[in-house]
């Protein structure tokens, strides 16, 4: 252990000391410096590594098969941080596609961290239009016309989970009826929906805070929204029939003015038929709040 101490340390200075030369240099720009950061489970491995050639080889060839893999490492993380996406910098992507004469369509979107809001509207002659603000990999954006199935993706560049900027503003056609699921690592989702006919929303998150406007349903219209730490707000129209059941650890249900808080599961419910909303809101600790005020279309 003596013998690794002796050669990772001193890797360690040479690593810093060079990317320091480089960016006074100008060879580096100092905004890509966090991408450090991203290089911590480098250090796990070179361990892990080191230890096993130790054991695996000995004498001299043990120092050479170590040096080899700390070099390897160094010029691994000077690569990365040269040429990896710089996560400062903001770049802009606006997407549309006609509607032609699709009678259905479903969004997915897969990011990290991220800010989304989805509205409807009367788009003239578009399905959709997504303007996206984002760091880090540019979003991937794909669309199959054969089905009306619009994905929308960031990808993680880094080796380690870095939080990448990603703002979504999507506007989808309120003629057609929409399939809504989003997958996030922490997000803040905005969605008014008032003027569309949903079929179904689907949420998996981390942590994240909620905010759903509905119009009338159409059938019975499963919302379930999976996390660790939710704050949802759902909002409908007077009338409109919604049950909503809440399970988790810390729980608390405010439904049309009742108030529930407990441990566990949490369930309300309000009116009956074949068209109503069907609330699922699963997670560590949940604050979910029901009420009649959206506006009437």
């Amino acid at each position: 252990m003596r013998q690794y101490r002796g050669f990772f340390w001193p890797a360690i200075l040479i690593l810093v000391g060079v990317i320091a030369l480089l960016v006074n240099a100008g060879v580096i720009s100092t905004d890509r410096l966090s991408l450090l950061f991203d290089l911590w489970p480098v250090i796990l491995i070179v361990i892990g590594l080191e230890l096993i050639a130790r054991r695996a080889v000995q004498g001299s060839s043990a120092d050479v098969a170590a040096m080899l893999i700390v070099l390897l490492a160094v010029g691994g993380a000077l690569a990365y941080v040269a040429l990896a996406p710089n996560p400062s910098v903001t770049g802009k992507l606006d997407v549309k596609a006609p509607v032609g004469n699709l009678d259905h369509a479903s969004v997915e979107v897969n990011v990290g961290a991220a800010t989304i809001s989805v509205v409807s509207s009367a788009l003239e002659g578009d399905l959709y239009r997504a303007h996206i603000v984002y760091s880090g990999t540019k979003p991937d954006v794909s669309f199959d016309r054969s089905n009306g199935s619009l994905q929308i993706s960031q990808g993680n560049s880094g080796f380690a989970f870095r939080s990448r900027g990603f703002n979504l503003q999507l506007e989808i056609n309120s003629t057609v009826p929409w399939k809504l699921t989003t997958n996030s690592g922490a997000s803040t989702e905005t969605f008014k929906l008032g003027s569309v006919h949903v079929t179904s929303i689907e949420i998996n998150t981390g942590a994240s805070r909620e905010d759903i406007t509905l119009g009338p349903p159409a059938g019975i219209v499963p919302i379930t929204i999976d996390g660790g730490a939710l704050t949802v707000h759902l909002h409908r129209p007077g009338g409109a029939g919604a049950s909503v059941t809440v399970s988790g650890g810390a729980v608390s249900l405010d439904f049309d003015g009742h108030q529930n808080r407990g441990i566990g599961n949490l369930q309300e419910s309000s009116g009956s038929g074949s068209d109503m909303y069907r609330v699922e809101v699963n997670g560590g600790a949940c604050t979910v709040t029901m009420d009649a005020s959206t506006p009437s279309s």
